[in-house]
C-alpha cells in the first residue's frame, strides 16, 4: 500500500528532524514486496499472529533497551496491533490466545499500559491520549497507528499530522514519545 510507505516516510523524516525516538518496524515485517510477511500474518492481511506479536514485542524491547527501566510506566497507544487483535482484547485477558506487544515490555520489568483499541483512528488516539495516557503517569509513550485512517481514505499527510500532534503532546507533558512505523499489510 503506497499510503503506508508515504506515511512511514513522513514519520521517519519528522523523527529525524525533531529528534524523536523511532522504532522502524516496517522492514522487519516486510516480505520484500511491501507486504506483511506471511510467517507473521494471522491470515487476514493486516493483523499479526502469535509469532508476529512476539517478534514485534521483542523488536521494540531491543530497540528501546536503553530506555526501558524496571518499574517505569510505559503507555502503548495505538490500534488493533497495540491491543493484540484478534487474539487479545483489553479487558478480556483471561481469554488471550497470545501476548500483544506491550506484554513483552513487561517481561523487562516495565509496567506496560495497553491503550490500544481495535479499529481506532489517529483521531481516537488523540482523544485517548488526553483521557488515558496523560493521566497514567507514564514516562514514555509508544505510538503505533494510522493504518485505519488510511483505509478510511484519510490522506497520509493528515494522518501524519495527527501522529505528530501526539508526539508533541507527549513532549509538552514531559512524556518521552516513541514513534513506531506502520507495519506492511497484504
Amino acid at each position: 500500500m503506497d499510503e503506508i510507505i508515504a506515511l512511514n516516510r513522513l514519520i521517519r523524516e519528522h523523527c529525524r528532524v525533531k529528534k524523536i525516538r523511532l522504532v522502524d518496524a516496517y522492514y522487519a515485517f516486510n516480505d520484500g514486496n511491501d507486504n506483511l510477511a506471511s510467517e507473521f500474518s494471522n491470515g487476514d492481511g493486516g493483523h499479526l499472529n502469535a509469532k508476529g506479536y512476539k517478534k514485534l514485542g521483542e523488536f521494540i524491547v531491543t530497540q528501546l533497551t536503553d530506555l526501558l527501566k524496571p518499574g517505569m510506566k510505559v503507555a502503548c497507544l495505538g490500534d488493533s496491533i497495540t491491543e493484540g487483535y484478534p487474539g487479545h482484547f483489553v479487558g478480556q485477558e483471561k481469554f488471550r490466545k497470545w501476548d500483544p506487544y506491550p506484554m513483552y515490555l513487561e517481561k523487562k520489568g516495565v509496567k506496560a499500559l495497553n491503550f490500544g483499541r481495535s479499529g481506532d483512528t489517529t483521531d481516537g488516539m488523540i482523544a485517548r491520549f488526553f483521557r488515558d495516557v496523560k493521566e497514567s503517569g507514564a514516562g514514555l509513550c509508544i505510538v503505533l497507528g494510522g493504518v485505519n485512517d488510511l483505509f478510511g481514505m484519510v490522506p497520509a499527510q493528515q494522518v501524519f499530522e495527527n501522529l505528530a500532534s501526539i508526539y508533541a503532546d507527549c513532549q509538552h507533558l514531559s512524556i518521552l514519545p516513541v514513534a513506531v512505523t506502520v507495519l506492511p499489510i497484504d
